[in-house]
């Protein structure tokens, strides 16, 4: 909470005493999440998974070209839980295989605009505080080691390991920093390519530290430009 508080602060006090005009845009598209693991051979282990963003920003005028852009955004970050375990052939056994967490993610990112003659490429960087509204898993069932079936759980924030089947005991917090670039097009669409790094640890287990990442790329529009 103290960073999301920090966070509002610092674009409230820039919006308040900034005189220039403040432009308003929206965006949204497509991200490939994944974890970063502290244990190479941490088992279930993970891989990628295709998730989705959409969000809106405002571009507030700092200095000749420079920009702040504080957003928020709703996101949906996660990894593909990997269930590859040899079983006998008459065992039924069952493993989570998908982990999605949808985030409310707050950015601000300090841009830089470079004038061109179809719009502004852009390009910047910036910290993001998450917070998890929900977390859902997959819970699949095998039989010589083949799926037979598959159900979803939520995952209970309070319950320790709130994953079934692993020792996993994921927390709501995420914070990082997000790469960006793209085009402001005159048109006053967007395109947009971004990279998050995750620094918390979101599993508060002690075998593993697990940490959000992920890029994507996004379609936007701007309601108004600021130097127009």
């Amino acid at each position: 909470m103290k960073i999301f508080t920090l966070l509002f602060v610092t674009t409230f006090c820039v919006t308040v005493t900034s005189h220039a005009q403040v432009s308003l845009g929206i965006r949204g598209g497509y991200i490939k999440s994944g974890f970063e693991s502290s244990v190479e051979s941490y088992a279930p282990g993970t891989s990628s998974l295709n998730n989705w963003q959409v969000g809106f920003y405002t571009n507030i005028p700092l200095f000749e070209n420079g920009y702040l852009q504080p957003g928020l955004s709703y996101t949906v970050k996660g990894a593909g839980l990997d269930y590859a375990v040899s079983h006998r052939e008459d065992i039924f056994t069952s493993g989570a295989t998908k982990l999605r967490l949808q985030y409310l993610e707050l950015p601000v990112h300090l841009v830089y605009k470079i004038p061109v003659s179809f719009g502004k490429i852009i390009v910047g960087a910036g910290p993001y505080a998450a917070y998890c509204t929900r977390g859902d898993y997959k819970v699949s069932v095998y039989n010589n080691n083949k799926m037979l079936q598959s159900g979803s759980q939520r995952i209970d924030f309070g319950s320790t390991p709130n994953i079934f089947g692993t020792n996993m005991n994921l927390q709501r917090w995420d914070a990082g920093l997000n790469f960006i670039a793209g085009v402001e097009f005159n048109c006053f669409l967007t395109l947009n390519a971004q990279y998050g790094y995750g620094m918390m640890d979101i599993d508060k287990s002690s075998d593993n530290q697990l940490r959000n990442r992920y890029w994507g790329v996004s379609l936007g529009f701007l309601f108004n430009r600021e130097d127009w």
